[in-house]
C-alpha cells in the first residue's frame, strides 16, 4: 500500500511539473527597440511545427512613439497586415497615448499553420509592397518621410506624427502563441521532469521490496 501511495504521489508531482512547464512555454516574446532611421524595420522569423494562434500586438504608440504597422509573411494565407493608424480603442487596441487620447498601436491574431514565418514591424505609412518581404516596403530608402510628409522638411526630424506632432522612434512588441519548437530529439522539460521522477518512483519501489 505504501508504495502504491508514494508512486500515486510522484505521479501528481510529475503532472503539475509539466502543466507548469507549459505555462511557462507560452509566455510571449518580447522586443523593443529604437528606429535608426523612417524607413527602418525590425524583422522576425519564427517556425511553427503545428497549428498555433499568434497574437501580436504593439506598445509603441501608448508610449509616446510612432504608429507602427504589423507585417506577417508566409504560410497559405499569404501576407496580412495590421496598420497602427487603422486601430480605435477597444477590440484589444491597447491603452491610449496619453497625450493624443488616440490607441494607435497594431494588433494582429492569425491562426497559423505549421511552415515558416516572418513578422515585420514598419512605421506607419511603409507598407509592404507584395507577398513576400524580398519585394521591399514601399517607403524604403526615404530615411525622413515622416518629416517630409507632415512637416514638409527634407531631412527633418525622424519619427514625425500627421499631426506635426514630434513622437518617439522607441517602439515594443509583443508575440503570444507561438513559443519556440524543440529542435532535433532534445525533450521538453516537461518531459524530461516526468522521465526523472519515473525513474525515481522505480527505484524506490524497488529498494522497498529488497527490505
Amino acid at each position: 500500500m505504501r508504495h502504491s501511495t508514494y508512486l500515486r504521489r510522484l505521479l501528481a508531482a510529475a503532472s503539475t511539473f509539466a502543466l507548469l512547464a507549459g505555462s511557462a512555454a507560452a509566455t510571449p516574446l518580447s522586443f523593443s527597440g529604437t528606429l535608426a532611421s523612417d524607413d527602418a524595420h525590425f524583422v522576425f522569423n519564427f517556425h511553427l511545427d503545428k497549428t498555433s494562434t499568434m497574437h501580436a500586438r504593439t506598445t509603441s504608440w501608448a508610449q509616446g512613439g510612432f504608429a507602427p504597422v504589423l507585417t506577417l509573411f508566409g504560410g497559405a494565407g499569404g501576407v496580412q497586415q495590421a496598420a497602427g493608424s487603422a486601430m480605435i480603442c477597444g477590440a484589444g487596441s491597447g491603452a491610449a497615448d496619453g497625450a493624443t487620447g488616440f490607441c494607435w498601436d497594431a494588433v494582429l491574431n492569425s491562426d497559423l499553420g505549421a511552415g515558416d514565418y516572418t513578422l515585420v514591424l514598419t512605421q506607419d505609412g511603409n507598407m509592404a509592397n507584395g507577398d513576400t518581404l524580398d519585394a521591399g516596403f514601399q517607403l524604403d530608402g526615404w530615411t525622413n518621410y515622416t518629416s517630409q510628409f507632415y512637416l514638409g522638411l527634407e531631412g527633418g526630424p525622424l519619427c514625425t506624427n500627421v499631426d506635426a506632432s514630434q513622437r518617439s522612434c522607441g517602439w515594443s512588441l509583443s508575440v503570444d502563441g507561438i513559443a519556440e519548437q524543440p529542435s532535433g530529439d532534445v525533450p521538453e522539460p516537461g518531459t524530461l521532469a516526468l522521465a526523472g521522477l519515473g525513474l525515481l518512483a522505480l527505484r524506490r519501489v524497488r529498494r522497498d521490496r529488497r527490505t
